[in-house]
């Protein structure tokens, strides 16, 4: 059986457009992706925004040169920053849902952070443009605990878990939290490659996943090499920072 293959557009596809604007996830979809990825922090006053720190951290001045820490910017003052060397605006999470309803595109929003009212939050927000069925939460296995919050309060919106342990029983742990998908490997999928030369096991585990209808994901992909060992594996879903370059690599 032929692997359907998915584009997936990494911060709406970073090497097209300024990742995670509003301008990114536009690119993304006129480029053919299935579906794009996004990142979101609250402000001081609560506001979900669509940015990329690390897991918690504060500092946002490698996105926009603003040397003020986030939490103690309010909306009005992040919405006048640009994300770097661009005229892109930092963008609002309604702003995407807004998009993701008039393009039809699926959306993955990875939190990134752990404030105890954020996926709550996110919930309400999906719920209240009605994309239940359009937009999952994202994230690593090790902040599971965030996936397995959506599932206790909205179950029917989709969960991803990012996995980069190439050891790790991917079906057992896709279970323990209810997730609907797995991304291997992200920036660590070379030790995929390299375990799985010696175990020969990722296809046996893929396998055993789709049959218990999880879907299974993969990236970063960069390279012709990148698509042609996921697919040999059975791994379709390809997240990308260009688009167009690895729909042609995919022949897609």
């Amino acid at each position: 059986m032929e692997t359907e293959i998915k584009i997936l557009a990494h911060r709406g596809g970073l090497d097209r457009a300024p990742e995670n604007t509003i301008t990114s996830f536009r690119q993304a979809f006129e480029d053919g992706a299935d579906a794009f990825e996004c990142d979101v922090r609250l402000t001081k006053d609560q506001e979900p925004i669509i940015i990329h720190t690390g897991f918690n951290e504060d500092s946002i001045q490698e996105v926009t040169g603003c040397t003020s820490p986030l939490s103690e910017l309010n909306w009005v003052e992040v919405q006048k920053l640009k994300v770097l060397d661009s005229s892109e605006p930092v963008a609002h999470l309604d702003e995407v849902l807004s998009f993701v309803k008039e393009s039809g595109l699926p959306c993955f929003i990875e939190p990134k952070e752990d404030a105890n009212n954020l996926i709550p939050l996110l919930v309400e927000c999906i719920r209240q443009f009605d994309l239940v069925d359009k937009v999952g939460i994202l994230t690593f296995y090790s902040r599971k605990e965030l996936l397995v919050q959506v599932k206790q309060i909205a179950p029917k919106i989709q969960t991803s878990a990012i996995i980069i342990n190439p050891m790790a029983n991917l079906l057992k742990k896709a279970e323990a939290i209810d997730a609907n998908r797995i991304a291997i490997g992200w920036s660590k999928i070379n030790h995929f490659r390299i375990y799985n030369a010696i175990t020969h096991s990722l296809i046996r585990k893929v396998r055993r996943l789709k049959a218990k209808g999880i879907a299974v994901e993969g990236g970063f992909v960069q390279t012709q090499h990148d698509v042609e060992w996921l697919l040999r594996h059975e791994i379709g879903g390809l997240w990308v920072d260009d688009v167009p370059k690895i729909r042609g690599f995919a022949g897609v």
